[in-house]
């Protein structure tokens, strides 16, 4: 299996679904920013060759090829290869990409030899017919979009790039919690600069992407509404963040609930989706560090978990970890490298390394 996380393999139950349209799309919006390259694998069964590598050249041909070239692909290669030797092929393809290079695959066959960061399955709406090729892959799509004719339910633009991988929006809300007093900073941490805008917007500028709901726990509106976020106030002031969650619990819209605390500048966004995929058999996920200790600002939330949230808060409590008690749970480890800013010397530290 070839693990290619910056691989976005847009596949088809069928004919006729607008599969290049749509990635050529999607290559239109994000060549505007990096270098993109696409790439479209045939099986071809009766092929004189085990396989075929070639590189398109032109743009007017009227080839599919050349219509992602003409939409602005730096690159666009051609595998053509009979199926028993698809690794064989798909190892020549990895030999020419640019490491780390954004790729735009259309394929449907090659899924069960690549591992993307994102596996699209387009097919028509109300067409129950499928090819066998897509038949035993269809189960590993992240999203099946269904073709209207002239569009999608899902549009290509919402594609996502990032970190060098791809994303499409996760099925959830997020929060980012600003209720906190900065004690440690002596001053409002979601305020300070990072790469040159307040860090709480920084945060925000990840998320929003990822998110169709994205909410900010403050209970200082007059400070976060440049953000043009909903802002979510605590219903009773001085409960800490285990109210911020239960109020932005209260208001999601989607079950599940991913926060995060403004102070976080790096939030690494592929463990984010790891998280989301344990909370579906979960009602929390809260991640732990190597030396044991809970990170419930950064986890994931359940609907399920407000009648518990509020019994908690009405008894004095104020700790989290107490709605593990009676509730699924996961706590994977925290990835290397995640941090918080909590002191004017870290803040210092991590400037100077930015600049």
């Amino acid at each position: 299996m070839f693990d290619c996380p910056n691989f976005l393999m847009i596949g088809s139950a069928g004919r006729n679904v607008g599969k290049t349209e749509f990635a050529c799309r999607v290559i239109a919006k994000w060549s505007a920013f990096m270098p993109v390259v696409a790439v479209k694998i045939s099986i071809e069964n009766d092929a004189p060759v085990p396989y075929c590598l070639s590189e398109e050249a032109v743009t007017d041909s009227g080839k599919d090829t050349a219509r992602m070239r003409q939409a602005g692909a730096a690159k666009v290669f051609w595998l053509k290869v009979r199926a028993e030797h698809l690794p064989e092929g798909l190892a020549a393809l990895q030999s020419v990409l640019p490491v780390g290079a954004a790729v735009v695959c259309e394929s449907t066959s090659a899924r069960q030899w690549i591992q993307p960061g994102v596996f699209l399955v387009l097919r028509k709406a109300g067409d129950d017919a499928m090819k066998a090729s897509c038949h035993q892959l269809i189960g590993l799509a992240d999203r099946v979009i269904k073709f209207h004719g002239n569009g999608w339910d899902f549009q290509p633009e919402q594609c996502h790039f990032a970190q060098g991988r791809w994303f499409i929006p996760f099925a959830a809300s997020a929060a980012i919690l600003a209720g906190g007093q900065s004690r440690r900073m002596g001053q409002d941490k979601s305020l300070l600069p990072i790469a040159g805008q307040p860090m709480i917007a920084h945060i925000a500028e990840a998320l929003q992407p990822l998110f169709p709901e994205l909410m900010v726990s403050s209970n200082s509106p007059q400070q976060h509404a440049f953000l043009g976020l909903p802002l979510v106030a605590d219903r009773e002031a001085g409960q800490g963040p285990l109210r911020g969650i239960l109020s932005c619990l209260e208001v999601a819209k989607n079950d599940l609930l991913l926060v995060t605390a403004c102070d976080i500048p790096q939030l690494p966004l592929a463990f984010m989706g790891d998280m989301l995929h344990l909370a579906q058999d979960c009602d929390l996920v809260i991640p732990v560090s190597a030396e044991g200790r809970h990170e419930p600002l950064f986890a994931v939330y359940r609907k399920t978990l407000i009648p518990a949230a509020r019994q908690i808060l009405a008894a004095g409590g104020r700790r989290i970890v107490e709605l593990f008690v009676g509730h699924r749970s996961a706590c994977p480890e925290l990835p290397q490298g995640l941090f918080n800013l909590n002191t004017p010397d870290e803040y210092q530290r991590f400037a100077e390394k930015s600049t």
